[in-house]
């Protein structure tokens, strides 16, 4: 279960995490530690204004996806999103998990363990990011928003303080699609995701979204 909530947080990123805290301009410092770092402080609320809009215009999108872990694994598959609250992660084999939402309920089924666990939706990050219009003024904290030329890179935390480590989402700085994210934990680790041929606001098969216990229709046929 505990591995279930770290997906959950880490999955979360697929769609923007941050929120400003502005106060006569400046955005909030979270911790006295954190480090915030601004390109342009004043236009924070601006900017993840721009970010809300281009995410709520994207009803869903479906493609590919890469995973980079710190401690050199890697793994890929194919992921679909549907707001509100709809999410699919099919890892490629030999890989066995697959994580899916179904708008209630955030499952993981590990093929090979023959396991399934199951948190309530409302009770991970994705809850927010998932739902049908997103606010990132009211969603999370902020703690960094770098642009450059080619990209924007959004570092926010957990508003809630409930959990902790820190994601960066990076997007692309003409069009502001989401092209990667970084997950940072509290011990110093890092999963980098990369996506890659997405398709946006196409139809998606409802059923890529319901996650049944094959094993359990297995006991019952006997």
């Amino acid at each position: 279960m505990k591995k279930l909530l770290m997906l959950a947080a880490a999955f979360a990123t697929l769609v923007p995490v941050a929120a400003a805290q502005v106060q006569q301009g400046q955005p909030q410092i979270i911790r006295p530690s954190t480090q915030v770092a601004f390109t342009d402080p004043r236009n924070v609320p601006s900017d993840l204004a721009r970010i809300d809009d281009a995410m709520n215009s994207t009803v869903s999108f479906s493609g590919r996806f890469a995973q980079y872990a710190s401690d050199g694994s890697f793994a890929q598959g194919q992921v679909y999103i549907k707001r509100p609250g709809k999410l699919r992660f099919e890892y490629d084999a030999p890989n066995p998990l697959l994580i899916v939402s179904d708008g209630v309920n955030l499952t993981q089924q590990d093929k090979a363990l023959e396991t399934i666990d199951r948190v309530p939706l409302s009770a991970t990050p994705l809850n927010f990011f998932l739902k049908e219009n997103i606010n990132l003024e009211n969603d999370t904290e902020i703690t960094s928003l770098i642009k450059t030329p080619n990209e924007w890179r959004v570092t926010a935390r957990d508003g809630s303080g409930e959990m902790d480590g820190a994601i960066t989402m990076i997007y692309d700085a003409s069009t502001l699609a989401l092209k990667e994210w970084i997950i940072a934990d509290s011990f110093g680790g890092e999963t980098k995701v990369l996506l890659s041929d997405l398709k946006y606001n196409e139809r998606i098969n409802p059923r890529l979204f319901v996650l049944r216990d094959e094993s359990r229709r297995d006991r019952r046929r006997r």
